[in-house]
Parts: C-alpha cells; sequence; structure tokens
C-alpha cells in the first residue's frame, strides 16, 4: 500500500492511497522523538522545491505530522533535515516521482520512475567513513 502525492494546479497537495479509507497514514513528530532508531526518513520532492516528509516505522511510510495534524512540509530541505538532528536514523532518502510520462502521454500503465537518493543517516556517515579518498 503506496502513497501517492499529486499536486493540482491551485498548488494544493491532494494525499491519497489506494485503500478502501482513503487516507494517509500519519505519525505526529513528536511520537517519532520518543523512538530510539527510525529505519528510513524520506523527504518528497515537489513542485517548485516543496519538500514534505515521511518516514518507514513499523514496516509501513507514514507522513509526520505537527501537534495540529499538520503536514510538515518546507521549501527547504535543510530545515526539514534538522529536525531529526537528535535522533538515530538508519537512513534519509531525497524522493523525486516525475509525472513527465503521464503529461507527455507516453503510456496508460503505471510506471514506477521514482528516484531516490541518500543523503544522510547512519548508512550515509557509514560510507563516507569507508571512503580514505576524503582526507
Amino acid at each position: 500500500m503506496s502513497l501517492n502525492l499529486y499536486s493540482c494546479r491551485t498548488g494544493f497537495i491532494t494525499l491519497y492511497r489506494n485503500t478502501i479509507w482513503d487516507r494517509p497514514v500519519k505519525i505526529k513528530l513528536s511520537e517519532l522523538r520518543k523512538q530510539k532508531f527510525i529505519e528510513k526518513v524520506i523527504l518528497h520532492s515537489h513542485d517548485q522545491s516543496l519538500y514534505l516528509i515521511s518516514v518507514l516505522f513499523d514496516g509501513e511510510e507514514r507522513y509526520v505530522t505537527d501537534e495540529k495534524g499538520n503536514f510538515l512540509k518546507s521549501f527547504s530541505k535543510l530545515e526539514l533535515q534538522s529536525k531529526f538532528d537528535r535522533l538515530i536514523v538508519g537512513q534519509m532518502i531525497l524522493r523525486h516521482q516525475s509525472p513527465y510520462d503521464e503529461m507527455i502521454g507516453l503510456t496508460e500503465e503505471k510506471s514506477d520512475n521514482t528516484l531516490e537518493v541518500l543523503i544522510g543517516g547512519e548508512a550515509y556517515a557509514y560510507q563516507a567513513q569507508d571512503d580514505e579518498s576524503l582526507h
């Protein structure tokens, strides 16, 4: 059950899920701060440098919210990354899904053109330590 994001012309973001309930799974940032380890943090890149954030938690992807239930979003990737500065994160990735194929009418089938780039976390730090060419 994957979450999909689409932006509409007015700039609002509609989140939907391919399930009966039609509601995305959320988790508050305050609840995440109580965890000893977060497997994966995902920064979703959208139109005009808008970023939303989700985490892989208990085997399920959940969008992170503030205390009022609003999605954490920003035009600054670094601002969102800083929300996790004192937490142990396995992987922090930047994810981009392009609507290009659909926009030019290439296919009717659902194709996955997701790009994921490792940008932080314990896995990133471990890889950097192994690279002797940095020194």
